[in-house]
């Protein structure tokens, strides 16, 4: 009997994952199970920026695939360079990484195309990555992407478990970043008020509400068509006032109007005890990818312990916000702040649509 099938045999485990009992260089193509589908599966219920998924995919063979997006997803206005974009892709390919982990696998890039262009007029490759056997088990479970939510109402005033911000320090410096949080009042404050600040300033730029207005979806049965976009429901807001306050601004743009919107998206913060920031290097595409690889895993590390966060994107692309939170935080000499959101425990998150695995996978 053939050693491959006296393994079989005795073990009772697929061809792929006996050839994961085996060094790398021993096994053949042809030894390894095609493990895509299910690991596409999961990991498309990662987040990306304002829900628009703009990855696709091109299975090559049983470890390798192509990494493409679509300029039609992209926010050329809300984030012109494709920075948050391109973090999306590195948290894409993590949750690939730990969906992999079922298999005892992992994923690594092996090339990067160019960087991402909103301005390219179809879909891009962007990456291939190449799935390997893993090195050491993955204490992150591939359930948790399931589990994972972003909320945006309420918290419950609860700061989070020191435990946990321990790990996030940990994890964050195993990958060369740095991991704060604040507790200071006065400083969760400004950042909610900084926030909201520049929600209004995006809301005045008419470019800037087109866009947002395009990828809002107002109702379930808009989310339910789409799959894609921001959900209403998601944002804790009721649709038909979001679609008037976007579509009809001039007339919500009045003292009284504006004042009871402010009070609505404030009561949204209610609860708020903790900020947390990852600084680092932030230059090019290599460091985007390497950043949204550790957001993925912290993210993730954040819903095992049952807790949620609510990134606060807006304050690092408009420049006034971010020289004011760069007064304000913990940041290295010669690094950059690469996110910040704030982070604690609420009731379960409406969880927001994803395109099907047949409209992500290009034939």
């Amino acid at each position: 009997m053939k050693r491959r099938d006296f393994l079989r045999a005795m073990m009772g485990l697929s061809a792929g994952a006996i050839c994961l009992s085996i060094p790398g260089a021993l096994f053949a193509e042809t030894e390894i199970e095609d493990h895509w589908q299910p690991i596409l599966e999961l990991a498309r219920w990662c987040p990306s920026v304002h829900n628009l998924q703009p990855h696709r995919v091109k299975i090559i063979n049983a470890r390798e695939l192509d990494i493409y997006y679509d300029p039609s997803h992209l926010l050329p206005y809300g984030d012109p360079h494709s920075i948050f974009a391109t973090v999306a892709m590195g948290i894409f390919i993590e949750h690939i990484s730990i969906a992999a982990a079922a298999y005892r696998l992992q994923a690594e890039i092996s090339k990067v195309y160019d960087a991402i262009d909103h301005q390219q007029s179809g879909i891009t490759p962007f990456a291939r990555i190449r799935l390997v056997p893993q090195t050491v088990p993955d204490p992150l479970e591939p359930e948790l992407i399931l589990k994972r939510r972003t909320a945006r109402s309420h918290y419950n005033g609860k700061p989070p478990d020191p435990e946990l911000l321990q790990k996030l320090q940990g994890e964050s410096a195993l990958r060369g970043m740095e991991f704060n949080s604040s507790t200071d009042k006065s400083l969760v404050d400004l950042i909610l008020k900084q926030n909201e600040n520049t929600l209004f300033e995006d809301l005045h730029a008419t470019e800037m509400r087109n866009e947002l207005d395009h990828l809002f979806r107002y109702s379930k049965k808009e989310a339910q068509e789409h799959r894609d976009g921001l959900w209403s429901r998601c944002m804790g807001f009721p649709g038909a006032l979001m679609k008037s306050l976007f579509r009809h601004f001039d007339t919500w743009d009045r003292r009284e109007l504006k004042n009871m919107i402010s009070g609505l998206y404030r009561k949204s913060f209610q609860g708020t005890t903790t900020i947390g920031w990852v600084t680092g290097k932030f230059d090019d595409t290599s460091d985007y990818l390497h950043f949204g690889r550790l957001m993925a895993r912290n993210w993730l590390l954040i819903t095992k312990y049952d807790a949620y966060i609510q990134p606060f994107g807006s304050l690092l692309t408009n420049k006034v916000a971010y020289k004011a939170l760069s007064d304000k935080l913990t940041i290295p000499y010669g690094k950059t702040i690469c996110m910040i959101f704030r982070v604690g425990y609420s009731k379960i998150p409406v969880r927001s649509y994803r395109l099907p695995l047949n409209q992500l996978i290009i034939p």
